[in-house]
């Protein structure tokens, strides 16, 4: 009994051993990433003049997005884990332009403090590389705009990792955000506000 206890240890020890070999990916992870993203802001459904409406450009620039979380394995070779980000850079304002009747305006808004909190799901395809996409709640706040405001949503984003050496990799990955629909006053007037975001990425991340 003790002998086939013994075997039976030594087999799991070596199990998991293989799947951590064959598995590197898991446990902490923090990353740093540059690229380009557009964040396209749709302003509508004016109030007390609902026949008032604005056209507008997209907010863009080159994100920072510095970011961290932690993996578990699923099976020898799919894993699960969460991850925060936030980007340390501003979008460049776009241009919104107001139609209200006869009377026109413009002005410019952008985008800061972008971050969300994903779950991960990723699926080794060899050793030391990975797919994976993530999907979760995303928020931002504008900036330049005449009153700003905050905005919530979601994100999806998809990518490809591979392993440089036993504790860094790189990776590439493209995101997509919709902000959804919220009513935002200024003054006397409301409006509905939200946005489309498209984003690549490419970073450097460690393993620990």
């Amino acid at each position: 009994m003790r002998l086939k206890l013994c075997l039976s240890l030594a087999v799991l020890f070596i199990s998991g051993s293989a799947t951590a070999q064959s598995n590197m990916f898991l446990g902490w992870n923090i990353q740093a990433a540059v690229g380009y993203q557009s964040i396209v802001p749709t302003l509508n459904n004016y109030l007390p003049t609902s026949s008032a409406y604005t056209t507008s450009q997209g907010s863009k620039g080159i994100p920072l997005f510095i970011s961290g979380g932690y993996s578990w394995p699923v099976s020898e070779r799919q894993v699960l884990g969460w991850s925060y980000e936030r980007n340390l850079f501003n979008t460049k304002p776009g241009s919104q332009t107001h139609y209200n009747g006869a009377t026109l305006s413009s002005a410019n808004m952008g985008f800061k403090n972008q971050s969300q909190l994903s779950l991960v799901y990723g699926q080794l395809i060899r050793n030391g590389s990975m797919v994976y996409g993530k999907a979760g709640y995303a928020s931002m706040e504008t900036t330049n705009a005449d009153s700003n405001f905050s905005m919530d949503g979601y994100g999806l984003g998809a990518g490809y990792k591979t392993f440089l050496n036993p504790f860094q990799f790189v990776f590439a990955e493209y995101n997509y955000t919709r902000m959804t629909d919220q009513t935002v006053t200024s003054g006397a007037n409301s409006f509905n506000a939200s946005s489309k975001g498209h984003g690549v990425l490419m970073g450097l991340g460690w393993q620990f």
